[in-house]
């Protein structure tokens, strides 16, 4: 696998994927004469000796391979340097192919200065094996330097052409007609030689193009496309290669960061937008992230960085620097953007066998950032691996027809304050898990959304209150309670599917939403109360007083019934402000001409209060247990 960018770098764009072709020739040519340079001083050692012997006949003597000793100790040097010496860098291999070129121009010049005076001091039968001997040492030089062409031309036009001259000097025929072939070889060997090396140039130029191949195919395996950051891939590389064996001391720590609201920021201003976004939140990333982090986009709106550090103030230090980058709103043209997201942080004491399990932690993390919605950073501990054990049991139970057979419904009385008649039923769901025991339906619904589950619970809980339903009296509604992320395009196609399985009438129906759908999607969740209306069915606004967004959108859409939380009937009976704002809420209701129902009643002092304000219809333990 492809290494990925190291340490520092968060990212590698296609501007830095390059390759110095010229760079590359020069590791190759040293490549190449490492294994060339010890061959040619063997030739030109075999060549000397053998020249030395001849023209030494009938007189050999001590100094007779001197020659020999000399070029054996300086090519030993030369070949020992060669063979041991590793590539030194692109300018002192230049510098080492300038001096190679020089040491092949001198040598020239002393192979063609020797084999001139052999020419004209020695004897008829030494002369007539010059031609042979120089003609043969300069080829192999020039073969052997073919890498580098440069110092085989020097070795050509040093040696070979001034015995062309000298062999033309003595005007004998033979001699002449030697230094012809000579001079052409030469010639021919020139040419042979520049083509061979544009063919080395080539395949050099091929491997580079290979080289850079490779590396955009790499860029793009570990890189975002879109933001430029490190992608998933590359972070659990980077994680991977960072794993100690387990119980070591950590020294790695995992922070997740998610955004809330992007889909409603895609959806509402368009995908261009939504990717101008991502690209600006990645900017400021990289930005704040300490220099030896690893940011990366690891999902469609959420972040991760890898910071190599285990220090729990330094990385407090390092989430609270990132959660500032909340702080200003973003311009993207002429929309102005308030961010806000989630932040989660997986580190601790020791390495777990798994390094990608820092990345569960951290979700995990992440999962209870975004449950309390406050943007502030949220630190892994181990209550919640027993959370997300249960948390994955819950999201596949409706997989389980053992499971789904324990989901029970109960129905909550709905009563008309003013005669104490029952007008309708809430449906509330009831589980006692056979694993994991009773599963509050707040916490049913919770997960179930986030795993994106929660229309199948939603239809089993349906599917049980219409089967009960449909035998009551018709005058008797329905209330059923819908999830945020269950507000949408589907959620009138699914209601009105079963309703005709279970011939039971939409109007009959209250649907019960909260103001978190208004705040997710307000445009999808206006679209999906008029098909509601359209259908028959009615819906109600669940949960009103306990949020703080509720009443700007009764200006924009028609809500059928208004339930008021609990939470401001509670203290009604001890606290006067609490007594004023539910007065206040009561008659906000009033203007708009929208009945009321008041959730939670769970003491005759209270209904008293309530009945004096003129509720319309109560619901709660002390009128009747679901």
């Amino acid at each position: 696998m492809p290494s990925i960018p190291d340490e520092q770098s968060d990212s590698v764009s296609p501007d830095q994927i390059c390759i110095d072709e010229d760079e590359l020739l020069v590791v190759a040519q040293f490549d190449a004469l490492r294994h060339q340079v010890p061959t040619l001083h063997m030739i030109l050692l075999i060549n000397i000796t053998f020249l030395s012997f001849i023209t030494s006949l009938g007189h050999i003597n001590a100094l007779t391979f001197l020659p020999s000793l000399l070029a054996t100790l300086a090519s030993s040097t030369r070949i020992m340097k060669w063979r041991r010496e590793p590539f030194p860098g692109v300018d002192e291999a230049r510098t080492m192919f300038r001096s190679t070129v020089r040491t092949s121009l001198i040598f020239g010049l002393i192979l063609a200065g020797w084999s001139v005076h052999v020419l004209f001091t020695g004897s008829r039968e030494v002369s007539a094996f010059v031609p042979f001997f120089a003609a043969l040492s300069v080829i192999s030089c020039a073969v052997c330097m073919v890498s580098l062409p440069y110092a085989a031309y020097a070795v050509i036009w040093s040696g070979a052409f001034p015995m062309v001259l000298a062999m033309l000097a003595t005007r004998d025929m033979s001699l002449a007609a030697a230094a012809a072939n000579l001079a052409i070889i030469a010639v021919l060997l020139i040419g042979w030689l520049r083509r061979q090396h544009q063919q080395f140039r080539g395949i050099v130029e091929a491997h580079a193009l290979a080289i850079r191949n490779e590396r955009e195919v790499t860029h793009m395996a570990f890189a975002d496309q879109l933001t430029g950051l490190a992608n998933r891939r590359a972070l659990l590389t980077r994680l991977t290669e960072r794993q100690r064996p387990e119980g070591q001391p950590l020294d790695t720590t995992v922070i997740l960061l998610d955004l809330d609201g992007f889909k409603a920021v895609n959806d509402r201003l368009g995908h261009g937008v939504g990717d101008a976004l991502l690209r600006a939140v990645a900017d400021r990333l990289s930005q704040q992230v300490p220099p030896p982090a690893l940011c990366a986009r690891v999902g469609g709106d959420e972040f991760a960085i890898l910071l190599p550090t285990g220090d729990r103030e330094a990385v407090a230090a390092a989430a609270e620097h990132l959660s500032q980058l909340f702080a200003t709103p973003v311009r993207i043209g002429a929309d102005v953007i308030a961010i806000r997201g989630s932040i989660g942080i997986s580190t601790g004491t020791h390495w777990p066998r798994d390094a990608v399990e820092l990345m569960h932690r951290a979700d995990l993390a992440l999962y209870e950032s975004k449950g309390l919605g406050l943007g502030h950073p949220f630190f892994f501990h181990p209550h919640l691996q027993q959370q997300r054990e249960r948390r994955s049991i819950i999201e596949t139970a409706h997989l389980d027809p053992a499971a789904v057979e324990r989901l029970e419904v109960h129905f909550q009385p709905i009563v008309r304050t003013a005669t104490d008649d029952i007008v309708g039923y809430e449906a509330l769901a009831r589980w006692h898990h056979p694993q994991i025991g009773v599963i509050p339906p707040d916490e049913l619904f919770a997960v179930a959304e986030h795993a994106r589950v929660a229309g199948r619970f939603t239809e089993l809980i349906l599917a049980r209150a219409f089967a009960k339903a449909s035998d009551w009296p018709s005058n008797l509604s329905l209330s059923v309670n819908v999830t945020a992320g269950e507000v949408g395009p589907g959620l009138c196609t699914m209601i009105r599917r079963m309703c005709e399985r279970y011939a039971f009438s939409p109007k009959r129906l209250i649907v019960e939403i909260t103001e978190t759908a208004l705040l997710r999607d307000p445009d999808a969740a206006r679209s999906a109360i008029a098909d509601l209306h359209a259908i028959g069915a009615r819906v109600a606004l669940d949960d009103f007083g306990s949020g703080f967004a509720s009443i700007g959108y009764l200006r924009l859409i028609r809500f059928d019934l208004i339930k008021i939380d609990g939470g401001l009937v509670s203290s009604i009976t001890t606290c006067a402000l609490a007594r004023q704002l539910l007065i206040g809420v009561v008659q906000l209701c009033r203007a708009i001409e929208t009945p009321v129902v008041v959730e939670q009643v769970e003491t005759e002092a209270q209904l008293d209060i309530l009945r004096v304000l003129q509720v319309d219809k109560i619901q709660g333990y002390l009128l009747g247990r679901p």
